[in-house]
């Protein structure tokens, strides 16, 4: 059961709202773009200074009307954390000027809510963006508002969005300490050439994220030494429309860290995971229909004993897993219209294509890792296996009938030097045969026979007979 999430910070709602639609804009444009965040605070946390926070891209410019979707989020917040004033600087490619206004979103009279500023002229120089200024109260907690900020972003390099660069600065009014927050863009697990599809991107975006141990800027060198040891499944759906090249893409990525002794930060297990979850390159709470996948999801098919899930305060959803085989598991899901302000077409939708691409993950980890990741029916009828085959082999090694022995020997594969691999030969092939047929798609299929020979010549016998055991 998905719990209520509570409010979230007006300063962070705020802070996603602006950077969706910067995002959104240099999406739009055909240029390669830069993102930028800027957040003033004073040196003394106690100040009654303001937060002073800008927004800017190198998008398309924008329109005013998109700040107006700010409105009600203004009204939830109380005044004293912020007074609803924007300051805007917009141009777009083809404009001869840079246009500035303030817009008070508290202001109830439509007329009253603009305030055009002084325009000033490009000189034919050509050029696009945005940036958006505000005031933010200092709060008590305005550093975990800045930890959350340099998380938030650190998710943001997680899609390695196509020509787009992040900046984040932070600044101590007063203090000598100012500095740049440094997010490494650059993965050293492939070069991110403008071709990559998103899903590569994000599969990189994710091991990296998985190999700094999640929300934080630090590598492990370690852990990035051990890179190909991870374990990824990729899943995607989509519903383009392909007279329009237009429609919803949904991508899942998952990313699987083992538990290894020689490893000591990957040696303590995670018994939840954190979903990561993004809308139109931005992260966003959870949608309520990919939480109810998530949660609904035959996951013990693939391996995984889901125990239960929830949504947390900041809108993320978290899994709880129980008996954890893996030291980590992290998930992905980025739902995407492949045109930038499009409208979305509904969760119904949603719901049907995050399921479809999260199965197709799922499916992918088990055709690449089968002995990892088997159901629960299998991994409890593999467990037999052991001591089947050495009661098979038992008796084909106990024979008095020396020609039956041979026969056996052969049928596996082996010499009749090799005897002592009868057992382990056996076992190999049965547990081989509980992967192949671990899945509902070859649930209908003729399982592998353990021993198989050819058919009998005609001149044999009957051309039907076949030696199967």
């Amino acid at each position: 059961m998905a719990s209520s999430p509570s409010a979230s910070s007006p300063h962070r709602k705020l802070l996603r709202s602006l950077v969706y639609w910067a995002v959104q804009r240099c999406r739009m444009s055909e240029s390669p773009c830069r993102l930028t965040v800027s957040v003033k605070r004073p040196a003394e946390a106690a100040s009654a200074s303001l937060l002073g926070v800008s927004v800017s891209d190198t998008g398309v410019g924008s329109k005013l009307e998109e700040f107006l979707e700010l409105r009600v989020l203004a009204r939830e917040t109380p005044v004293e954390k912020w007074d609803g004033t924007l300051l805007i600087t917009t141009t777009g490619i083809n404009d001869e000027a840079i246009y500035r206004y303030r817009l008070n979103l508290q202001e109830e009279i439509s007329s009253a809510r603009f305030t055009k500023l002084a325009t000033t002229y490009k000189n034919h120089a050509t050029f696009s963006g945005t940036e958006v200024c505000l005031c933010l109260s200092n709060e008590a907690d305005a550093d975990d508002f800045i930890l959350w900020l340099v998380g938030f972003f650190h998710k943001i390099l997680i899609l390695r969005a196509p020509n787009l660069a992040c900046e984040l600065f932070v600044e101590q009014i007063g203090n000598a300490e100012s500095r740049n927050v440094c997010l490494p863009q650059d993965s050293e697990d492939m070069h991110h050439s403008v071709m990559a599809s998103s899903s590569d991107r994000l599969v990189s975006g994710l091991k990296d994220y998985t190999l700094s141990h999640g929300n934080t800027c630090d590598k492990c060198d370690t852990c990035i030494l051990n890179r190909d040891l991870l374990k990824i499944g990729t899943g995607a759906a989509n519903n383009v429309d392909r007279r329009k090249a237009k429609g919803l893409h949904v991508e899942v990525v998952i990313v699987i860290a083992r538990t290894a002794s020689d490893l000591s930060c990957w040696t303590v297990n995670s018994s939840s995971t954190q979903v990561l979850y993004f809308e139109d390159f931005v992260p966003c709470p959870i949608s309520q229909s990919s939480f109810d996948v998530l949660v609904s999801t035959d996951w013990r098919s693939y391996g995984f004993k889901l125990k239960g899930g929830f949504i947390d305060d900041e809108g993320n959803a978290v899994l709880e897993w129980d008996d954890m085989a893996f030291a980590r598991v992290d998930i992905a899901i980025h739902t995407y219209l492949e045109c930038a302000m499009q409208e979305s077409q509904g969760s119904q939708q949603d719901r049907h294509l995050v399921r479809k691409a999260l199965k197709s993950a799922l499916s992918h980890l088990k055709a690449d890792h089968a002995g990892d990741f088997l159901s629960c029916h299998g991994q409890r009828v593999r467990e037999y296996v052991p001591d089947l085959a050495e009661s098979i082999a038992g008796l084909i090694l106990s024979s008095n009938d020396k020609e039956f022995q041979d026969e056996c020997i052969t049928l596996l594969g082996l010499g009749s030097d090799q005897e002592g691999l009868v057992q382990s030969s056996i076992c190999e092939k049965m547990v081989h045969i509980i992967e192949l047929n671990d899945t509902k798609e070859n649930v209908d299929d003729h399982a592998p026979y353990l021993f198989e020979c050819e058919k009998l010549d005609e001149e044999d016998g009957d051309e039907d007979m076949v030696f199967d055991f």
